[in-house]
């Protein structure tokens, strides 16, 4: 989801945004984006056409941010919470005088989001340890649910002012003294509280500890349960939305045209929902001996691991080749097979996608090659199959894919 931001406070979601939002929605596509950031600032001037020398050490790939806000480059913008470490969380479970919660349901509700916490910790493969500390049963709210206006379009104001009313309700039984990062969770008797939206710029204080990122949850959350959470948290930690803000013309309504269901950062219902190699290179999930970076002039061979299972590699054991093609663009091979969270995906093998790391959050920074265009299943079964290749388009160099022992994929490229 778009998240939301301080820096111009009146600027609301644009009207199309809101219409592609509620439309995607509908669908059962996306979840409802929140209000939308500024107009960004001018990109740092990056030649996409300059070829890159060539390299050799991972550190060569670390394809350098190019926008402000939530991206695909190095490092993470700053607004950022750290990705290694331990997250302190504040779970407010909140309820209205025209909406109370029904008695016990304080448990359902912290445990429908319980999954996203495990989801983080396991596909950092334990480098990001999540406490969570819940309000003391449900918070009264000092306002009844519909002067909240998640279903008329978000504003920061209104997104802040919510989360503030809710901290401010929690304060006297809650000690928000350590906390980084605060969710605020809607009973299930309030539909109206329709979405989660997401602010990194917060800026409240709280038992004197300035609270600069939240989370809120609303009715979506009991149908995507803690994967919700999950991608959410992707945005605190600094990763952009994967899928579309608004269609391709030649493909109206796919808002997931970019990456399918290959990265919880797109779609939260998708097959295969782990995130993408590059994306956990970027938030230190990954280290820089577990990437293969390949150089033009000379041709370049990796064994991949499973992603699923590169949290827990052993040490030095790669999960990805990279191919920079420019200054900010480059391509990317990892191995997706049917374990962890992408156990219910139908087609495995190697998933090739450029990152772009120029493009902004909901305008495609990230774009899988499909290796069966045309296909009933879209990018369902994007991944190539052990013995093909692929050639890409810029370079000519090719790409040969070949079957490894316990689920391992070999990867060539030739330039």
């Amino acid at each position: 989801m778009k998240q939301q931001r301080a820096a111009r406070p009146s600027l609301a979601l644009p009207l199309a945004a809101v219409a592609a939002s509620a439309l995607a929605l509908a669908l059962g596509a996306v979840p409802a984006s929140a209000a939308a950031s500024p107009p960004p600032s001018a990109a740092p001037s990056a030649a996409s056409s300059v070829a890159p020398t060539a390299v050799h050490g991972a550190a060569d790939c670390r394809l350098p941010a190019a926008v402000g806000g939530l991206g695909s480059g190095f490092p993470v913008d700053d607004q950022a919470l750290p990705a290694v470490g331990t997250l302190k969380a504040a779970l407010l479970l909140v309820d209205f005088d025209d909406h109370p919660a029904s008695a016990g349901s304080a448990q359902e509700a912290e445990a429908n989001l319980a999954s996203g916490v495990e989801y983080l910790e396991r596909v950092s493969g334990g480098r990001l340890d999540v406490t969570t500390t819940t309000s003391d049963g449900w918070v009264r709210m000092p306002e009844p649910s519909t002067s909240y206006p998640f279903e008329r379009g978000l504003s920061y104001e209104d997104h802040v002012r919510y989360i503030g009313d809710a901290i401010a309700a929690a304060d006297d039984t809650f000690d928000f003294t350590d906390v980084d990062v605060v969710w605020v969770t809607a009973t299930k008797e309030a539909p109206n509280i329709t979405y989660s939206p997401t602010t990194n710029f917060l800026d409240v204080t709280a038992d004197g500890n300035h609270l600069t990122h939240a989370v809120t949850f609303g009715y979506d959350q009991w149908r995507w349960g803690g994967l919700v959470l999950a991608h959410e948290s992707g945005h605190t930690l600094g990763l952009p939305d994967l899928y579309l803000f608004e269609a391709p013309p030649e493909d109206p309504g796919n808002y997931h045209a970019a990456v399918g269901g290959w990265d919880l950062m797109g779609l939260i219902s998708g097959a295969g929902p782990e995130y993408f190699a590059w994306h956990r290179w970027q938030l230190g999930w990954l280290d820089d001996d577990q990437v293969v970076c390949a150089g033009q002039g000379r041709t370049t061979s990796a064994r991949l691991a499973p992603v699923a299972r590169s949290g827990d590699a052993s040490p030095g054991q790669d999960a990805m080749v990279v191919y920079p093609l420019s200054a900010t663009r480059a391509v990317v091979v990892e191995n997706r097979q049917p374990v962890g969270y992408d156990e219910g995906i139908g087609a495995r093998g190697a998933l090739v996608y450029t990152v772009d790391t120029s493009v902004r959050s909901g305008e495609g920074p990230v774009r899988v090659v499909d290796a069966t265009p045309g296909s009933a299943g879209g990018l369902d079964d994007a991944p190539f199959a052990a013995g093909s290749s692929w050639t890409e388009p810029t370079t000519g160099a090719v790409l040969t894919f070949r079957a490894g022992p316990a689920g391992t994929l070999k990867v060539t490229v030739n330039p």
